[in-house]
């Protein structure tokens, strides 16, 4: 199956790719997750507006607050290689049925949809071989609005001074 013909896919990237392609890296990635604690494996690849293909696997620590989940390790691949326009994600894990991407991880990808001015397609496929496909757009309608700035964020939350 090729890219989906989604009006904010456009244009596709340079190389072509495939639905097939990305879920098949989150499945393989899948395997290398580090969870001690829950054994819960979950594997997501990203697909950027170049035609690259970023993997990444969930992790896990004893202070929860340290785990980071599959998606965002995925974006976060990417970024390292340079790479911060994405056209899709894929989602795999454990669960018989499609896990779709939890609202911290929807987030960060809405970050990312709104500097490029585009939304991100999501696909999730479950043990099953069930998939959902859907976007950031379409699940996630909260987060803060697209005007928001770090600025804002840090200025609103930290306001104190030394004579406080």
């Amino acid at each position: 199956m090729t890219s989906p013909e989604l009006p904010f896919l456009e244009p596709l990237a340079p190389r072509q790719w495939e639905v097939e392609e990305l879920v098949r890296a989150a499945l393989d990635v899948k395997e290398r997750a580090w969870v001690p604690l829950s054994r819960f494996h979950v594997g997501a690849a990203v697909v950027t507006r170049s035609g690259r293909i970023f993997a990444g696997c969930n992790t896990e620590s004893l202070i929860p607050i340290l785990s980071v989940c599959a998606e965002r390790n995925a974006v976060n691949h990417a970024i390292i290689h340079g790479e911060t326009s994405f056209l899709a994600v894929a989602v795999t894990s454990d669960l018989h049925a499609p896990l779709m991407p939890c609202g911290a991880c929807l987030q960060y990808l809405q970050e990312f949809a709104r500097q490029d001015g585009r939304d991100i397609l999501i696909i999730a496929e479950g043990r099953s071989g069930d998939r959902v496909i859907t976007s950031v757009e379409q699940l996630f309608k909260g987060g803060f609005p697209a005007e928001t700035s770090v600025h804002e964020i840090v200025q609103d939350s930290f306001r104190w001074t030394a004579d406080e």
